[in-house]
């Protein structure tokens, strides 16, 4: 009897070489195995510390609007416009999406000014609905925050991005996992099937090392897609009228899209919210039954032929989350308005127009008709940050139907800048070039025939100041024709009596009375009066022989010109 239970009891020398086999893969894998989870802890955690800190991935939040066929992105702002108006950090300021396809879709409404009339006047409906019913706020809010989860960032890969198909013998990856589970399951009955489950773990570590990378943007997306669908369900159910259009989208996509919620059934488990124990054993066991792989096999090609559906539903859950956050923002603001558009025609009137990143803003006004502007003034006068603040409003305005102003009476316009630096050591331009590379962009979007308002700081300021002028001269001559507004802040005073009434001059000034630099930052009719870029270098302290040489040489000047 004895000799019978070890004779059972024993196994078979091909068994113990598999059982070996089995183990070293294992050992072998271990480090990728932990690293892959350690990764996973780290994971969780910046997402906990993203969402405390409200810190924003604009490479992630501009995802969708960079993915969007170029027919959907007509009118976009440029890069360079974009960056002169230092508008990423505008949108971090307005930005109170409650979930990640609502802060998407709000990036790309500020990326995208309307020329449409009837498209603000009904994102403004829902605005002020929003904004007059609290208790539907509220709800909406709770609703949408389901998908404040930077994983839901990627849902813009299930219908924007290429879906790979599933792989020949993606069959054997439901079998894999089925396997694996019988296994541990017979391991109390029959303990050698526990070097089986062993040698199936290390087949479901290779397919997740070979296959997971064509995937990986993808996956994130199918853990959201269960919050996602909850979320167009609750939504298409919320009674607020002023969204119809997008209830029945929600409801009816939901609907549609009830296969993927079926093939996503067992991602629901949602470890490392706030357990990173739970989440590292999740990644362990993702790892050896392939779960998050066996639901994108299942799900592909529900994907790939619902992907106008998916689109429509993002849309539609960006849309209602981007309206709230203009509600929000709006209660945040100490000055703001609801914008009023004229027919095109060459005029503007913005009264108490402020810059909205700028704290304790001095409001400033600006009145014209049949001219553009030239503004001059000293350094660190108010003169950029007007211009800057003339630009953010326009966008603000056909964007997002607010501005920071008391009055906003202008066009539809498209807005192109020339503002910020623009050289670039890395492919070798020198400041000069890039500027007319810049500059001769705006001419050549001139001919569009659209409106425009072109924004323009110290043209050509890289070479010498005979040239400067007169090639300022011609191209702002040249950009003011027809209904097209320009604003340009220089300190060449000279530009203005070449230029005569088809710019309005208007400046900032300074004082130094007692030996103190002051600044009003208010606009002023006129061109400007004083002339303090010497008194500014005794106000810094030189020395009295660079103050004096200066004197001397602005003297002599005046002598050789006659003025």
């Amino acid at each position: 009897m004895l000799l019978l239970s070890a004779s059972v009891a024993t196994p078979s020398p091909l068994l113990l070489l598999l059982g070996a086999a089995a183990v070293g893969a294992l050992v072998l894998a271990a480090p990728r195995l932990l690293s892959r989870a350690q990764g996973s802890l780290q994971i969780f955690q910046r997402l906990r510390d993203l969402r405390a800190s409200r810190h924003v991935d604009m490479a992630i939040v501009a995802a969708y609007h960079e993915r969007l066929p170029d027919a959907d992105r007509t009118g976009a702002l440029d890069d360079r416009t974009w960056k002169d108006l230092d508008l990423d950090d505008v949108f971090q300021s307005l930005d109170h999406a409650a979930s990640e396809p609502g802060r998407q879709y709000l990036y790309h409404l500020l990326r995208t000014p309307k020329i449409n009339f009837g498209w603000l006047e009904r994102l403004e409906q829902v605005v002020a609905r929003l904004t007059a019913d609290d208790d539907v706020a509220t709800r909406l809010r709770a609703t949408i925050g389901q998908l404040n989860d930077q994983r839901a960032a990627y849902l813009v890969h299930l219908f924007l991005g290429d879906v790979p198909r599933r792989p020949r013998f993606w069959w054997l990856f439901p079998l894999l996992t089925v396997s694996a589970i019988a296994c541990l399951a017979l391991v109390p009955v029959w303990p050698r099937a526990i070097v089986v489950w062993l040698a199936i773990c290390v087949v479901n570590v290779v397919v997740q090392v070979a296959y997971k990378p064509r995937v990986k943007n993808f996956i994130p997306a199918l853990h959201e897609m269960p919050a996602f669908l909850r979320v167009a369900t609750s939504l298409g159910q919320l009674p607020l009228d002023e969204i119809a259009d997008e209830r029945r989208t929600l409801s009816g996509g939901a609907k549609a899209l009830a296969g993927l919620r079926r093939a996503t059934w067992w991602l629901r488990f949602e470890p490392g919210q706030s357990n990173e124990l739970a989440a590292s054993l999740y990644e362990y066991v993702n790892l050896l039954f392939l779960i998050d792989v066996n639901a994108f096999v299942f799900a592909t090609e529900t994907l790939r032929q619902s992907r106008a559906t998916t689109r429509a539903m993002f849309e539609a859950i960006g849309y209602i989350d981007a309206a709230q956050s203009v509600a929000t923002w709006r209660s945040t603001l100490p000055l703001w308005t609801r914008p009023e558009f004229t027919d095109p025609r060459k005029a503007i009137h913005v009264d108490g127009v402020v810059h909205s990143l700028v704290a304790n803003a001095v409001p400033n006004s600006l009145q014209i008709e049949n001219t553009s502007v030239l503004i001059t003034g000293s350094n660190m006068s108010g003169k950029t940050t007007f211009v800057r603040a003339l630009g953010v409003n326009a966008v603000l305005a056909q964007a997002l139907h607010t501005a920071c102003a008391r009055v906003w009476h202008a066009p539809l316009l498209r807005v192109r800048t020339s503002i910020g630096r623009a050289d670039s050591v890395m492919e070798g331009k020198s400041y000069y070039l890039a500027e007319v590379e810049s500059v001769l962009a705006l001419i050549r979007a001139k001919e569009s025939g659209a409106q425009h308002l072109f924004l323009l700081d110290e043209i050509f300021r890289g070479t010498n100041t005979t040239e400067r002028i007169a090639a300022a001269y011609a191209v702002l001559a040249h950009l003011t024709g027809g209904v097209d507004l320009v604003v340009v802040a220089t300190h060449d005073l000279e530009v203005l009596g070449l230029l005569g009434d088809a710019y309005a001059p208007h400046h900032f000034r300074e004082q130094i009375t007692d030996n103190v630099l002051s600044f009003d930052y208010l606009l002023q009719p006129g061109p400007s009066s004083t002339r303090n870029a010497i008194a500014l270098l005794e106000y810094m302290k030189y020395p009295k022989s660079v103050v004096a040489d200066a004197l001397g040489a602005l003297n002599w000047q005046h002598g050789h010109t006659g003025s």
